[in-house]
């Protein structure tokens, strides 16, 4: 099956990568659904997104991605493409390193805002988007095909 991770991020562009990949519109799952699609993977199966940041977290993005190599599927991300995996692809030691930092980071920031104030459940669910949403950030430009890693001329 191919399967095809989206989120409000999304737009009439990067759903047409969606369609040119052959994702039929009943497998476009939302972030918050990614328990469900990882329950149902098989070997053979491919995922696209179009970013990591695309991911409720680093954390997250961790967790799907040892799904993946586990059931033997794929995940092809369009925008890091240094992130894929399956198929034969693993990351690096350095990389695995480099996002059990970010882990860390998100982790314990979120703790660090979330119990130094006083917060109403809406207050803490505010604070952890706005620390998700940065270290998603970081891993994105990171490892972004004109980022970083870039090797070009």
């Amino acid at each position: 099956m191919i399967y095809g991770i989206i989120s409000i991020k999304d737009n009439q562009t990067s759903l047409a990568y969606f369609k040119s990949k052959k994702v039929s519109q009943g497998n476009l799952v939302t972030a918050d659904r990614l328990q469900k699609l990882a329950n149902v993977l098989t070997a053979g199966d491919v995922i696209h997104v179009v970013s990591v940041d695309r991911f409720p977290s680093v954390n997250a993005f961790v967790i799907f991605v040892g799904i993946v190599f586990k059931t033997g599927a794929s995940l092809k991300i369009l925008d890091q493409p240094y992130l894929d995996v399956g198929n034969g692809k693993h990351y690096k030691a350095s990389i695995e390193e480099h996002l059990k930092v970010l882990v860390g980071v998100e982790s314990a920031n979120i703790n660090r805002l979330v119990s130094a104030f006083k917060l109403t459940e809406a207050g803490k669910e505010y604070v952890i988007r706005c620390v998700t949403d940065i270290s998603l950030g970081v891993l994105a430009k990171t490892y972004a095909s004109d980022g970083i890693l870039h090797r070009g001329s």
